[in-house]
């Protein structure tokens, strides 16, 4: 019975301690980091065959509309009236969405298979060390020891809740600086590392 009580204390310590918070620094080292604003028209993205497509649905239910009143009038009984099919309306074009892609390069240098990685991207206003705005993703990285990856982010959330008018035309990388923060590490054998809360 001691042995088994041993055992379990031990299991525990051993779960505590993956679990546990720590201040060491992570085994991934980010190499690089980006964000940019991309613009799209999703007018483009729409199938082209789409018109033809609906055009033979509808040559084929006008089809099946004449068969069917054929065999009504054999009968006796009333026809069918046609399909009337109303189109959607289309998009306005030159209706730009816009969406915002955070990029970070980062590399394994621990000994462990990493499987996740929640990360911050932090964005300060220039020269001072003012926090403006704080992304937070969480990648799949699936990152053997000494491998590297770019995980990526596409969202609609701007780097910071309000837009200054006196950087309007900047380069994005003109407007802020910018840390990447490793928050935790999911390791494959399940163990977690977590860096101390702020």
């Amino acid at each position: 019975m001691k042995v088994l009580i041993s055992s379990l204390v031990v299991f525990l310590v051993a779960i505590c301690a993956a679990a546990q918070t720590s201040s060491n620094p992570p085994d991934v080292t980010v190499l690089q980091n980006k964000w940019r604003i991309e613009k799209y028209n999703p007018a483009l993205d729409k199938d082209p065959m789409a018109p033809n497509k609906e055009r033979q649905r509808e040559e084929l239910e006008q089809k099946e509309t004449a068969r069917e009143n054929e065999n009504r009038a054999r009968q006796g009984e009333p026809a069918l009236a046609p399909a009337v099919r109303q189109r959607a309306p289309e998009n306005v074009v030159g209706r730009l969405k816009v969406q915002y892609v955070y990029e970070i390069k980062v590399k394994n240098t621990g000994q462990k298979e990493i499987r996740t990685i929640t990360w911050e991207y932090v964005f300060f206003e220039l020269g001072t060390k003012q926090e403006v705005g704080r992304l937070q993703g969480v990648s799949q990285a699936n990152m053997k020891p000494g491998s590297t990856k770019q995980l990526v982010i596409h969202t609609t959330a701007s780097p910071t809740g309000t837009i200054d008018a006196s950087k309007a035309g900047k380069k994005p990388s003109e407007q802020y600086s910018e840390q990447v923060v490793i928050r935790s590490i999911e390791y494959a054998d399940g163990s977690v590392w977590s860096a101390k809360p702020n």
